[in-house]
């Protein structure tokens, strides 16, 4: 019974993230995303980024480790995106360590189409009762490991992403993910953010910035 309700759950949150996506690039975000190569006006994209503790309960990275991915990702997304990345409450930090324990089958994730099957598992209900805010914000969960990858993002389907100690401590893959989140997928050039690899560069294409802007989590509050 606790499969099937947790399937239920995740049918019903990826079918209104859906609804809330189309809404905001088709009405309320129409502007940039017809127009968002224009990068104008700022905008914003909030964050908090939510450390896991192993079985032992030691957290699987420190906040610190995280300063090099923030600092790179606020300046690609400004540079890119003219867009601040802040987070989620303007008095609280980027990055908190989860008191609470996390099941086996969150800390060792998958990425890939893995994920997607484990959004309708109690991994999926898992971050979505810990996120920090629907919609809006993005969630970034720092787990022990990620099944062949060191970061995973299903898009716009959810409001997280994870990243294992690897990701969180590379300077490029939080702004990667993140940018999954907001609609981007992967590209050819590994001059792009969005190359797959660590080699990846910073670089976007005009078109890029109309998704990216265009997302339900970039607003102008």
């Amino acid at each position: 019974m606790e499969k099937i309700w947790n399937g239920i759950k995740a049918t019903s949150r990826i079918a209104i993230r859906i609804i809330v996506e189309g809404v905001h690039r088709l009405v309320i975000n129409l502007f940039d995303t017809l127009f968002g190569f224009l990068n104008w006006p700022e905008k914003k994209l909030r964050v908090k980024i939510i450390i896991l503790q192993d079985p032992q309960a030691t957290p699987v990275v420190s906040p610190a480790d995280l300063n090099t991915a923030i600092e790179y990702a606020k300046r690609s997304f400004k540079k890119n995106f003219n867009t601040q990345l802040l987070p989620h409450a303007s008095s609280q930090p980027f990055s908190d360590v989860l008191q609470k324990s996390a099941p086996h089958e969150v800390l060792y994730t998958k990425g890939s189409i893995g994920a997607l099957a484990e959004e309708f598992t109690l991994a999926g209900s898992f971050f979505a009762f810990n996120l920090i805010g629907l919609f809006y914000p993005v969630t970034a969960f720092v787990v022990l490991e990620i099944d062949h990858a060191s970061g995973c993002s299903l898009g716009p389907l959810t409001d997280y992403v994870t990243l294992d100690p690897h990701g969180a401590k590379n300077a490029s893959t939080l702004a990667h993910e993140i940018a999954h989140a907001c609609g981007l997928w992967h590209q050819h050039a590994k001059s792009n953010l969005l190359w797959r690899t660590y080699s990846r560069g910073d670089e976007v294409t005009w078109w890029q910035k109309n998704i990216f802007r265009g997302s339900r989590h970039v607003t102008y509050w």
